[in-house]
């Protein structure tokens, strides 16, 4: 009877496995859940839904169109990390390393980055409507054509930002010239009203 129960749930295990993995290389995701740690592996397409994943590695990997709602990456590494695409909405970035990462199109919708360092993170397109950017740094990431509206920002450490296009936190959208919103050289909270 043991051997059966066994059987089963290592059948049940390799199936969950399969389903979490997706497109992902199986063995890469096995490897995540089990030492928090994949640098460079190819996680593209995977399924964490509400993992936690404090602390993790992952450096470099390709998260690109994967699905990590609600999980907890809070003080992960993933600089460099490739996360196109990818729905991270409700995920726990806090403190988390995201230097170059590029997150272009991604949803964060009502991520929590507050603290996290996104220097020269690619945001552009992506949804960061209701998101927490709190004391987050943001020197030198591209936020072209981003949606903003009702991000929270205080204390944020914005140089040389891009927003060209950007939806703003007042609803607002960011135009060079006759501009509204946060100017790009501006190195301090935005003095806009936030919600």
């Amino acid at each position: 009877m043991k051997s059966t129960s066994f059987s089963l749930l290592v059948f049940l295990t390799s199936l969950a496995l399969t389903t979490i993995a997706s497109a992902a290389n199986p063995d890469n995701v096995k490897q995540l859940i089990n030492d928090r740690a994949c640098a460079g592996c190819d996680l593209s397409g995977a399924n964490l839904y509400s993992y936690d994943l404090d602390g993790a590695n992952l450096s470099g990997a390709n998260l690109t169109e994967a699905a990590l709602q609600g999980s907890d990456l809070e003080y992960a590494v993933l600089t460099n990390a490739r996360l196109e695409r990818s729905n991270l909405a409700l995920v726990k970035f806090g403190g988390a390393d995201l230097k170059g990462a590029k997150l272009g199109k991604a949803n964060l919708y009502g991520a929590d980055l507050s603290g996290a360092d996104l220097s020269g993170a690619d945001l552009s397109n992506a949804n960061l409507e209701g998101a927490n950017l709190q004391q987050a740094i943001l020197k030198g990431a591209n936020l072209q054509k981003a949606n903003l509206f009702r991000a929270k920002l205080t204390g944020a450490i914005i140089t040389d930002v891009q927003f060209d296009g950007a939806r703003m936190p007042d609803g607002s959208e960011y135009r060079i010239g006759g501009r509204r919103g946060i100017p790009p050289e501006q190195n301090s909270s935005p003095p806009l009203p936030m919600r």
